[in-house]
């Protein structure tokens, strides 16, 4: 019997499911509203979905695990969500700790961004490298860390809001509350008011298609591109991973991204060696990155059991 973990990549619109196997194989793929899980109470509802999943497929899969990436931040420890800006009701929850109890199996936690930079780290076969960054341009700005074999947590949990970084001669209000944020300018959330605002009659879909060379869109991409390059300058990658939705619209000015994160990268290094990557699209992405997750916590449970050691602590 084929053994897999049961993973779930949770959105603000969609939830998606997946039996993802040792080999990052995915199975029995499945997509939810996530306003209809809500509809009950979120992790009611969850569960709901999940004891449904699991009497569907537990007789043709052994499910090891439950692996879980939410649009959140999340408590060092990896058990709590602190807070959901776009799933309302979703702040302070004790997700493992719940779940455990519901579903009689281990249950592992993290952001979704994190788990489409383990995808990523994995398609291009950079496991071996020592600093790699994704950053992710979607609604906001997501930014995953990767060090020396492991996801940079930080004291609280929360490394990597790089869309949060104070970008002083905007004066958009970000969604966390602060003033200036750089998502507040760089994100989708912005490019959609900027569309309403000053392209009237364009559809979201055909911005940058049709004034991809007008100054507000150029300074929109400008202020992605600087974001970039603030953690290129702190951190010195080996590689940057580039990804997210408004990557993928169609004619997207890439070329003009690279432009600016060159241009605010320090010279001459790391501009010199800078190393750009771009994630190839795909729904099953942060499932299949879930799946990742779930065998590597798995492996690591299994290696502190046997060694007689606590769960290694991670910065």
């Amino acid at each position: 019997m084929t053994e897999v973990i049961l993973c779930l990549d949770i959105g603000g619109t969609n939830c998606r499911f997946g039996l993802v196997d040792r080999e990052s194989q995915i199975y029995g793929q499945k997509i939810t509203a996530t306003a209809a899980l809500a509809e009950q109470g979120f992790m009611e509802g969850l569960v709901e979905r999940l004891l449904r999943y699991v009497t569907r497929f537990g007789e043709q899969f052994r499910i090891r695990a439950i692996s879980l990436g939410f649009p959140s931040t999340i408590d060092r420890t990896r058990r709590c969500v602190l807070s959901t800006p776009n799933i309302p009701g979703l702040d302070n929850i004790p997700v493992v700790d719940y779940l455990k109890e519901r579903m009689q199996m281990p249950v592992f936690l993290e952001r979704d961004v994190n788990m489409l930079l383990l995808h990523d780290i994995k398609c291009f076969g950079l496991l071996g490298e020592k600093i790699v960054v994704g950053i992710y341009f979607g609604t906001g700005i997501g930014n995953g860390i990767f060090i020396n074999g492991d996801l940079l947590y930080g004291r609280n949990g929360v490394a990597g809001e790089l869309g949060h970084i104070p970008q002083l001669q905007s004066h958009n209000q970000c969604g966390c509350g602060n003033p200036s944020c750089v998502e507040a300018m760089g994100g989708g959330k912005y490019l959609e008011e900027l569309c309403e605002r000053e392209f009237p009659g364009t559809r979201i879909k055909d911005v940058y298609r049709l004034h991809r060379d007008r100054p507000q869109i150029r300074a929109q991409v400008e202020a992605m591109g600087a974001a970039v390059a603030c953690e290129v300058n702190i951190l010195d990658p080996d590689y940057v991973i580039l990804g997210g939705g408004l990557l993928q619209m169609a004619d997207f000015p890439v070329d003009l991204l690279e432009q600016y994160i060159r241009k605010h990268t320090r010279k001459p290094h790391p501009e010199r060696n800078l190393r750009l990557l771009f994630s190839q699209a795909g729904q099953e992405n942060g499932v299949i990155g879930a799946g990742i997750y779930g065998w590597r916590m798995l492996s690591q449970q299994r290696f502190c059991s046997e060694s007689g050691s606590a769960v290694p602590a991670r910065a």
